[in-house]
């Protein structure tokens, strides 16, 4: 079963709210690459992990060191089993083999979308998979979370648990799986959001209904005047290659390229096939020690 990697077209981050979060506004793809996760259930109450690790060498010990080489505790799979055990004590145990793609520290969502691969294991054909208390449960894992229990493309507000699901053109594009390491916390500490708690403003709105009408119509280069990412300074001022990446995705041939996230990955969207693999073509030859993956969504 495939765990979809997801990218952010555009990420504001308009304040940090009472609670503590920062509110975001984005769209969220889902892409067509991303683990492969198999589930099976074994007696009560007992978890295994299998990891076959294949990201890129530079961040592959950061998932070591949470995976069943390293402390379990901290893996996001352990911590949503234990969740989901505290409520349901009837449910079986699991054995979960992961082959590992997605690299940590990317702004992909590698973390969440395993822990909804084991919620959509546990409760996908149940009536109680789309409840608000699975909702909930699911966003106590990871603000992403709640997104991945989606099958859709979705603009996404709040936290990230605010979700409206979208129409999207088909297209295609080439991701850039980069080794620099960018701390989502540090990355949020840096835009020094004022505190408050606003309504969403009339310019989102608008806004969100431009962006609707381009994805709805595969118009991806009238994005780069509508979406920004508000990480891509703080980013690309510590990684200068960061910049030079998106530079370069873009002159190239990219309709649309950004920082994903909080970084540090870094995509460029197009449209048809042929021009993809030109630019991949390119990309390769001007980065030579980069590794690109090609994606659908």
């Amino acid at each position: 079963m495939l765990s979809p990697a997801k990218i952010n077209l555009g990420l504001e981050i308009p304040y940090k709210r009472p609670d503590g979060f920062h509110e975001i506004r984005s769209v969220f793809l889902r892409l067509n690459w991303g683990d492969d996760i198999q589930i099976e259930p074994i007696s009560p109450g007992s978890f295994e992990l299998v990891s076959d690790n294949q990201i890129i060498l530079e961040k592959r010990r950061l998932y070591d060191d949470v995976s069943e080489k390293g402390d379990l505790s901290k893996n996001i799979l352990f911590k949503t089993f234990s969740k989901i055990r505290a409520h349901y004590r009837e449910l079986p145990g699991v054995r979960i083999h992961l082959t590992k793609k997605i690299p940590p520290a990317a702004g992909l969502g590698g973390g969440s979308t395993n822990a909804a691969s084991l919620f959509s294991f546990y409760f996908g054909l149940g009536p109680e998979f789309h409840s608000d208390h699975i909702f909930k449960l699911a966003a106590e894992i990871g603000a992403d979370v709640p997104f991945f229990l989606s099958e859709n493309h979705c603009l996404v507000s709040g936290k990230g648990e605010i979700l409206k699901d979208i129409e999207v053109h088909p297209g295609q594009g080439i991701l850039a799986l980069t080794p620099q390491v960018l701390s989502t916390a540090e990355m949020y500490a840096g835009l020094k959001k004022p505190l408050q708690a606003d309504p969403p403003s009339k310019r989102w709105i608008s806004l969100g209904n431009d962006v609707e009408f381009s994805l709805k119509e595969g118009n991806w280069a009238a994005l780069r005047e509508k979406l920004v990412n508000d990480f891509e300074p703080l980013a690309f001022q510590k990684f200068p290659q960061l910049g030079k990446l998106k530079e370069s995705f873009l002159a190239n041939g990219a309709s649309y390229s950004s920082l994903t996230g909080s970084g540090s990955c870094v995509y460029g969207l197009v449209q048809g096939l042929e021009i993809r693999e030109e630019l991949l073509a390119k990309m390769q030859t001007e980065f030579p020690d980069l590794t690109f993956v090609s994606f659908n969504y």
